[in-house]
């Protein structure tokens, strides 16, 4: 009989240690992180002092890093060695008063030089990704955190001499040997700059009869949306539009569209929602967020 006692006592004594490890490994798993796009960032008195602004409230969060969701600057699109060098130049400058790691993704007006008055041609060393590359390193790439897996896309390239919305042939390869490194439970986070998928041009119709803006804005997103279904993709964030949108599939995805730091029109004006940027929250595998409008100090939760 004492001997059962004993045996119960430190049963019990186990399972007390035993839920208090679990629970201490899951908030270890805890973290947050911030995705702002659309900075468009210029040396500008205001935009300097506003994008200021920005970064001392990200710092104030405690966030474990940031992603930048692509057009960091405005713009390279048209050439200009000098003048684009300067821009990824204050941009970098910014991004060293960020208290944690920034996470860049390739937006449309970094692409350099791919413009018809461009002063520049495709030969050049700089041209569409390579200033990019220079300043901000690989165009697409991985890193995993506390258990979840991150893939940062480039989803542009260039036809005729302007931006089309694309993942090329070798990325799309590099994709899937990424992907299919991860165990099958794996929870996966997606960033790119132009959305996979938005309800912008069905709130937004075109006037008259423009075929091409009902068509993907990524050309090649059903190939792209068909691998990623394959695996555990918790979130898709997206840029370029600059208005804020929760799309939730399957009540699998989100494809969140990620407002923009420099509103619409650029730092102009705040149609389709204030200037603002995504703070999200995860625990295990559940993900929350807020909205932080970094002018008037405004958020809202959406779980």
């Amino acid at each position: 009989m004492r001997r059962s006692r004993f045996f119960c006592f430190y049963l019990f004594i186990g399972i007390l240690v035993f839920n208090s490890c679990a629970k201490v490994d899951n908030n270890a798993r805890d973290f947050s992180f911030v995705f702002m796009t659309d900075l468009h960032l210029k040396p500008d008195s205001t935009i300097s002092s506003a994008f200021d602004r920005v970064i001392d409230t990200v710092n104030s969060l405690g966030v474990d890093f940031v992603i930048s969701g692509g057009d960091q600057v405005y713009d390279v699109m048209r050439g200009n060695v000098q003048r684009s060098d300067s821009l990824f130049q204050f941009f970098l400058e910014k991004k060293k008063r960020f208290n944690v790691p920034v996470y860049t993704t390739v937006g449309n007006h970094d692409l350099f030089g791919i413009y018809e008055e461009s002063d520049v041609d495709s030969t050049h060393i700089d041209y569409k990704t390579g200033m990019y590359q220079r300043y901000l390193g690989e165009p697409y790439y991985s890193f995993d955190h506390k258990n979840w897996h991150f893939v940062v896309l480039n989803s542009l390239d260039v036809q005729d001499k302007k931006y089309i919305g694309k993942v090329d042939s070798d990325q799309m390869k590099w994709l899937k040997a990424d992907l299919a490194e991860i165990p099958a439970e794996t929870p996966v986070v997606v960033a790119l700059h132009i959305p996979l998928v938005s309800a912008f041009k069905q709130v937004y119709p075109a006037t008259g009869s423009d075929e091409a803006y009902h068509k993907p804005m990524v050309i090649n997103r059903s190939e792209i949306l068909e691998l990623l279904q394959q695996y555990n993709v918790k979130l898709v964030l997206q840029g370029h539009l600059h208005w804020l949108e929760d799309l939730a599939i399957e009540n699998r995805t989100h494809y969140i569209t990620g407002g923009s730091v420099a509103g619409r029109p650029s730092w102009r004006g705040t149609r389709h929602g204030p200037q603002g940027f995504l703070h999200f929250h995860v625990s295990g595998d559940e993900v929350t967020w807020d909205y932080i409008d970094y002018g008037g100090g405004k958020s809202f939760r959406v779980n």
